[in-house]
Order: C-alpha cells, then sequence, then structure tokens
C-alpha cells in the first residue's frame, strides 16, 4: 500500500495570509445565510471539517494553495474584516435594543438609522464617529452614549475568538501536478448534506412508538407515508437499501425521530396542497420545522429534537390532531384564494408568495389557541391578509428561521391576533408596485397575486365554473413584441395592470386582439369585475405604444395595477 500523501495540522487566522488559490478552484456560492450559520457555528465552538491545503515549499512561511474549503476560509476572512455584517443577524434582539437606548439619549436631529449606525462602524476608531459625538452638545450625554458604543463593540469583538480560532487542515503532500485531480475527485458529485440528512444518520437509535394498527388513522398515515419514503428511494436507487423491510415496519410500527419529520412533512404536503409545493425540498423542512415548535425548540437548534424524544413519542396523537385540524382550517382559507382554474384541473395552486417558515409561523400562531375560540377564528380570518402584506414587504425573505421564534406559543412576541390595516396594505402595495421594471415576463409573485384578485373578484362572480382560463396579457404579448424592443424594455408588460385570467378558447385564437375585438358583449360584467381597461383606455395605451410613446401606454397599466391593489384590500379585509 502506497504511503498517505497527506499529514494534518491547526491553521491559525495569521496562516490565512498565506493562502492561494489554484486556477481551477471555483467560486464562492455560499449564500449570506449559509456564512451566518458556519459563523454561529465558529461561535459555538463545534467542529466544522478540514480544509485541504498545498504548500508552494516547504518552509513555515509558505504560500498555501487551497484545494477544499474556499467558502469557509473566505467567510472567516470577510468576518475578521466587518463582524457587524455576521453579528447584527445572528444578535437582532440585542443590536436594537442597544440602537434604541443610544437614540433614547440623543435630540431629534441626532437619532441614528440602522444606516447610518452601521456606517459608525467601527466606531472608536473613525473619524466620522469623532464628527457624530462631537455634535452632542451634553456633556453628560456624550459620556453616556460613548459607553454604549463601547460596550456593544466590546460584545461585537468578542463574539468570535479569532486570535485563538484553531482551523483544522490537512496538508496534501503528493506531486503538485496532482493537485487538480485531488480537487476533482473532492467535488465529484459535490452535494453536501442537509441537516436532515445528517439528522437521519445522527438519530438512527431514537424510537418513536405508534399505537396499534386501527386505533388511529393519524398514525397510521404517518406508518404509510415512512413506508412510501423508502419506496420511492428504492424506485430511484442503484442499490439496494439496507435495513429497510416493509414487512418488519408493519408489525413493529417503531420507527426514528428523523423519519417521523419526514412523514410528518408529507402528510401536510398531501392535506395543505395550497401553500406546500409538491417537490421534495420542503417536506423536511415542514415536517421537522412542526416538531421544532410542538416542543419549543427554535427551528435554528433543531438537533436538539432528539432531547424530546419521549416527549414526542407520548404526545404523538395530540401533535398529530393539531398538525390535522390547521391544515383543513388553511386549506379551506388558501384554497380558495390560491386556486388556479384551468379546465378540470382542480389541484392547481400559486405558490409565488408562499414560504416554508411564512406557512409554519401560520401553525405556531394557531398551536395553542382553542379551536373555535374568538382568538382562533380572528386568527385565520387575518392570516390571509398578512400573508398578502408579508409577501409585498418581504418580509420572510431572510432569517425566516429567526422571525418564525417570535411566533411560538412559549414567545407570543408576534401573532395574527390583530387584522391588518387597510391603509397599511395598500401602502405595501405601493411600495411593491414602485419596484417594477419594465418587461414582458409575469413572475411568480405576478401571478399570484392577479390569481388572488381573481378569485375574489370575477372568478368567484363571472366565470362559469370549470371554463378554461389562462394567465394571459390584456395588451397581448404579440403587440408588445412589436413596438416595444425586446432588448431593451420599456414597456411595463409584466406587472399585474397588464395580467388577467382570460378565457383560453377566445385568447388563443386572439393573438393580437383585445375583449373588445373578440366580441365584448360576451364579455361586460368579466370586464367590470375584472376592472379590464375601458375601451378607449386600451385603445389609447396600444396606439401609444405604436408611437413608442411608453410614457402613456404605461399609465394605463399601471392605473389598473393601483386599483387591482384596492380592490385585493377591500376584498380580503372585507
Amino acid at each position: 500500500m502506497s504511503a498517505a500523501l497527506y499529514s494534518s495540522l491547526d491553521l491559525t487566522i495569521g496562516d490565512l495570509e498565506r493562502i492561494k488559490l489554484p486556477l481551477f478552484q471555483r467560486k464562492l456560492v455560499w449564500t449570506q445565510k449559509k456564512k451566518e450559520d458556519f459563523i454561529d457555528t465558529l461561535r459555538q465552538g463545534l467542529p466544522f471539517g478540514a480544509v485541504l491545503i498545498y504548500p508552494e515549499d516547504q518552509t513555515n512561511e509558505s504560500m498555501l494553495q487551497i484545494l477544499d474549503g474556499q467558502q469557509r476560509l473566505s467567510t472567516i476572512l470577510e468576518y475578521k474584516k466587518c463582524p457587524l455584517r455576521f453579528w447584527k443577524p445572528l444578535n437582532r434582539e440585542e443590536y436594537q435594543s442597544s440602537l434604541d437606548r443610544i437614540n433614547g439619549m440623543l435630540p431629534d436631529d441626532l437619532k441614528l438609522s440602522e444606516k447610518k449606525f452601521d456606517e459608525l462602524y467601527p466606531w472608536i476608531d473613525s473619524d466620522a464617529y469623532d464628527d457624530w459625538v462631537d455634535d452632542i452638545d451634553q456633556k453628560q450625554t456624550r459620556k453616556k452614549v460613548k459607553q454604549e458604543v463601547k460596550a456593544l463593540r466590546n460584545t461585537i469583538d468578542n463574539f468570535i475568538d479569532l486570535e485563538n480560532l484553531k482551523i483544522p487542515a490537512i496538508k496534501f503532500t503528493g506531486n503538485k501536478e496532482l493537485i487538480a485531480t485531488v480537487f476533482s475527485n473532492l467535488n465529484q458529485g459535490g452535494t453536501p448534506l442537509s441537516k436532515y440528512e445528517i439528522f437521519n444518520a445522527a438519530w438512527v437509535n431514537t424510537t418513536i412508538s405508534l399505537c396499534p394498527a386501527g386505533e388511529s388513522s393519524l398514525q397510521d398515515k404517518i406508518l404509510d407515508n415512512v413506508k412510501r419514503h423508502y419506496s420511492d428511494m428504492i424506485k430511484n436507487a442503484e442499490f439496494e437499501l439496507e435495513g429497510f423491510s416493509e414487512d418488519e415496519l408493519t408489525q413493529n410500527r417503531t420507527i426514528t425521530l428523523s423519519e417521523l419529520g419526514i412523514a410528518l412533512g408529507m402528510f401536510v404536503q398531501d392535506n395543505l396542497k395550497a401553500l406546500i409545493p409538491q417537490g421534495e425540498n420542503t417536506v423536511a423542512e415542514i415536517g421537522f420545522g412542526l416538531l421544532g415548535i410542538a416542543m419549543n425548540v427554535d427551528n435554528r437548534s433543531l438537533s436538539k429534537l432528539n432531547r424530546h424524544t419521549e416527549d414526542i413519542d407520548n404526545e404523538l396523537q395530540i401533535i398529530l390532531e393539531r398538525v390535522q385540524r390547521i391544515c383543513v382550517n388553511l386549506q379551506d382559507i388558501f384554497g380558495k384564494l390560491l386556486k388556479r382554474i384551468k379546465g378540470n384541473k382542480n389541484d392547481e395552486y400559486m405558490l409565488g408568495l408562499s414560504t416554508t417558515f411564512k406557512t409554519l409561523s401560520y401553525f405556531a400562531a394557531l398551536w395553542e389557541l382553542t379551536p373555535g375560540s374568538e382568538d382562533y377564528c380572528g386568527s385565520l380570518r387575518n392570516i390571509k391578509a398578512y400573508y398578502l402584506l408579508d409577501a409585498l414587504n418581504k418580509s420572510w425573505s431572510s432569517h425566516g428561521d429567526q422571525r418564525l421564534l417570535d411566533y411560538y406559543p412559549e414567545n407570543k412576541k408576534r401573532s395574527y391576533l390583530e387584522p391588518v390595516d387597510r391603509n397599511r396594505l395598500i401602502e405595501a402595495f405601493d411600495h411593491w408596485l414602485a419596484d417594477a421594471t419594465p418587461g414582458i415576463q409575469f413572475n411568480k409573485e405576478t401571478k399570484a397575486i392577479t390569481t388572488i384578485h381573481a378569485n375574489l373578484t370575477y372568478l368567484s362572480t363571472s366565470v362559469p365554473y370549470g371554463d378554461g382560463y389562462e394567465l394571459e396579457h390584456i395588451v397581448p404579448k404579440k403587440i408588445i413584441n412589436k413596438y416595444d424592443d425586446p432588448t431593451s424594455r420599456s414597456f411595463f408588460g409584466s406587472i399585474i395592470g397588464n395580467c388577467m385570467y382570460l378565457p383560453r378558447l377566445d385568447n388563443n385564437k386572439k393573438k393580437e386582439k383585445t375583449l373588445y375585438d373578440a366580441g365584448a358583449s360576451n364579455y361586460e360584467q368579466l370586464i367590470k369585475d375584472s376592472l379590464y381597461p375601458s375601451e378607449s383606455d386600451l385603445q389609447e395605451a396600444i396606439n401609444a405604444l405604436s408611437h413608442k410613446d411608453f410614457e402613456t401606454a404605461n399609465q394605463v397599466v399601471k392605473t389598473r395595477s393601483r386599483k387591482i391593489a384596492i380592490a385585493i384590500a377591500d376584498s380580503i379585509l372585507g
């Protein structure tokens, strides 16, 4: 056997100055969320895997080529340059409290926005900080502000002890000509394990005992889902699945904690189709997320769920009953709101505004409320408006797992008890509409909001059930392409004001025609209920397009967009 061509060592923060990247290294691909998770791993002192390096010579000061671990080392250096960028989202409440305390000491003309507050970092060492402090008239106030800023700076500086950080590394000692081969071998099929896949391995000895067959249809369904999960794996596997026996599962009715998480996610996916995509990606997030809610375990610390195996085992029936009830309630609400009428297909929904953590927040907020109570029923009524408001405000676009914790029954920092204010919803719409850009392709948000408007108005009043309707452009796509340069769009043809469900048969025939050309007398009620532009306004927009007068053409679709926003607000809050 050949001698090993590697040895192990620890790198320090100073050693990172010697790092070089070989030409074949891939670009940085980690998201900000993944970087923050890694920094949190360092803070906790948890292992994070060795990096692979190659020294250019045998001296202690040799430059080091990094073969694997670029993302980790780059994130450490990024943290060193600006720790606030990582500390802030991981310690949001502490950050906000400090900012509030500082602003509480300052006169109105010196109060800080978050942006200005962050620009002062690293504060004590910057001219900007000195200039800002000098503007504080009261000596005592200036002293207190300095103390608060210094305390926060010390907190951030001590978040991770970089100087004593040891970075485990493997030093490749083979021939330099083999470096590219080593890197290629490391990254063949390089899909990292998700945390849920890691749970599956780590929790192999946990046990959840299901009740005897026939005593609980819900527990029977969970067992069926476990079997279905493994059957699907077998269908797509090249090798035999070791350790799986459907007969043994049926007889013993004992599953692992990880299997329960997957099976629970599949149950929700089957029963809440209006909010949960039918792919595999969200199954684990939903299932394990619900177990976290049931056991009051922060979604960011789901690895601690195995400490609650006995409680989950004892409370399983209650957990399943709550999940089923909330699924039924949410499906009833969102099934009507997001359903896409498309011929005889009854299970299509527009999920463009849905996110996993937002959906989990509904379960968390309803979890311990008494069914049928005023709080429970009121929350259900309000949730659909929050669903839209949060999407418009992008409230769940980052750090959703952190926000989710606020809805946990034991936290109750957020809830859906208070109705959404109409002006607040319209204002959110205005900001969302203001961010629109010229184009012709409808994005997922536009499709979902158009579906909500349709289901609240014309699809519920003017359209015979079962008729085929398709999302289409009011100013026809063919006309837009005829007059608006596809390489540099000027017309807002992709906003909600130019999008609606149109009759499939007539729409396929008309191409360059409007509903007026297709026979307005057949669609008088549809035109009214859908806020379809008047014949004169629509003709004006098309004429303006033909003369490259995009300002006039855009005004027509923008005007309808705002009318739709108001109509949705009135209907969803009515």
